[in-house]
C-alpha cells in the first residue's frame, strides 16, 4: 500500500486539486488527529500555513454532535476547500448534512467520516487516474438502465428499477470545482433506486454501525418489499445489532426507504479483502443504503434524517439481463 502522507497528498493534491491561493479548512477529532494533522501537512505544503485553518471537535463541542459548531459554521465561507475527516458517532449525520451543503456553496468538499490511517494507507493511495477510468466506465453502464440485478450466494437476491430522470452519480475522486464533493477514499458511482425488491443479506453496516460493529460475524438479513424493509423479516443473532438497526431505520417516515443503490470503482479496494470500515468498503463492493437519498445529488424526491449503507460480498451483478460482474469481479 502505502504511507499515511502518502495517502493524505493523494487527498489534497490529487483529488481536491489544492493549488497555491486556496484556503482550505479542516475539521478533525482526537481520535483521528493524525489524519487531520497529515492532511494539514499536506494542504499547507501546497497552499502555504497561514491558508490552512483545523478544528478539533472536542474542543468546540461535546460529542456526538447535535449541531454544527459556531466556529466552524463561521469559518466556512472563508474556505474554498474543505474536509471533514473525523470518527463516525451516533446521531452526528445531523452536523455533517449542514455542513456539506454550506460548504459547497463556498468550495469544494473532501468528505471523511470513520477515516483512519489504515485507510489512508490503503484506498487513499490508489491509483486515482484508474478510478476515475472505472468510474465513469460504469456510470456509463448504468446511467442507462431501467434494471439491476445482485445476487450472491449468501442468499442476497435483490432487483432495483430506476427513473431516467433521477442521476447517477459518477462518485470518481476528482473535486477540483466549487460545488463538488465525495466521500474520501473515492470510487462508486449511485443513484437512488425508483424501486426496490428482493432479500438482505450483510455483514457490514455503514454510519456509526460501521466502527462499532465492523465486519460482523453473523450476518444480518431481512427483506424489502417496494423499498419498504419488511421489519418482521429482520434476522440477526446479534440481538444488540439487530435492535440497534430496527430504531434507527424507524427514526422518520423514510428512514425505512431504499435510497441509494451503487456499484464500486476503486479497482485497487475490489481486489483486497474488506477491512470492516464503510467508507472505504463501499469503494470495493456493491451496496445499498436505506433513509436519506442525496436529493440534490440523485433527484430523488424524499428526504430523510438518517441514511445507512449495507455492502454486499462476492456478488454477481445485471444490468438490464447484461452481466458486468461476477463474484465480486468485474467481467468486462
Amino acid at each position: 500500500m502505502g504511507t499515511l502522507e502518502q495517502g493524505a497528498v493523494s487527498a489534497a493534491k490529487t483529488c481536491m486539486g489544492i493549488r497555491s491561493g486556496d484556503k482550505i479548512l479542516i475539521v478533525t477529532d482526537v481520535a483521528q488527529g493524525e489524519v487531520g494533522a497529515a492532511l494539514r501537512r499536506a494542504a499547507a505544503e501546497i497552499a502555504g500555513d497561514s491558508n490552512v485553518r483545523m478544528f478539533t471537535l472536542e474542543d468546540l463541542a461535546s460529542r456526538p454532535l447535535t449541531g454544527l459548531p459556531r466556529q466552524i459554521e463561521e469559518t466556512i465561507p472563508w474556505a474554498t476547500v474543505t474536509f471533514w475527516a473525523t470518527s463516525s458517532l451516533p446521531g452526528e449525520l445531523s452536523a455533517r448534512g449542514p455542513f456539506i451543503r454550506k460548504a459547497i456553496r463556498y468550495a469544494r468538499h473532501g468528505h471523511m467520516p470513520g477515516i483512519t490511517a489504515e485507510l489512508m494507507e490503503q484506498g487513499m493511495c490508489a491509483d486515482y487516474d484508474q478510478v476515475y477510468g472505472l468510474t465513469h466506465k460504469i456510470h456509463d453502464i448504468t446511467r442507462k438502465a431501467s434494471k439491476i440485478e445482485i445476487n450472491n450466494d449468501l442468499g442476497l437476491s435483490i432487483v432495483g428499477a430506476f427513473d431516467k430522470r433521477w442521476r447517477w452519480v459518477a462518485s470518481d475522486g476528482r473535486y477540483h470545482e466549487k460545488g463538488r464533493w465525495g466521500n474520501l477514499p473515492e470510487g462508486e458511482t449511485f443513484t437512488a433506486p425508483k424501486l426496490l425488491n428482493g432479500h438482505f443479506v450483510t455483514n457490514l453496516l455503514g454510519d456509526w454501525f460501521s466502527e462499532k460493529y465492523g465486519n460482523f460475524k453473523d450476518p444480518l438479513s431481512f427483506d424489502v418489499r417496494d423499498s419498504r424493509i419488511d421489519f418482521d423479516t429482520i434476522d440477526c443473532r446479534n440481538t444488540l445489532l439487530r435492535d440497534e438497526l430496527s430504531r434507527y431505520l424507524k427514526s422518520d417516515e423514510n428512514s425505512d426507504r431504499a435510497s441509494e443503490f451503487a456499484l464500486p470503482t476503486n479497482p485497487l479496494l475490489i481486489s483486497l479483502p474488506t477491512v470492516g470500515n464503510l467508507l472505504q468498503d463501499e469503494k470495493a463492493r456493491p451496496h445499498v443504503a436505506f433513509g436519506d437519498p442525496y436529493q440534490h445529488e440523485t433527484g430523488a424526491p424524499w428526504a430523510s434524517k438518517t441514511h445507512v449503507d449495507l455492502l454486499f460480498e462476492r456478488c454477481d451483478v445485471s444490468v438490464d439481463g447484461t452481466e458486468i460482474m461476477r463474484r465480486g469481479r468485474y467481467v468486462f
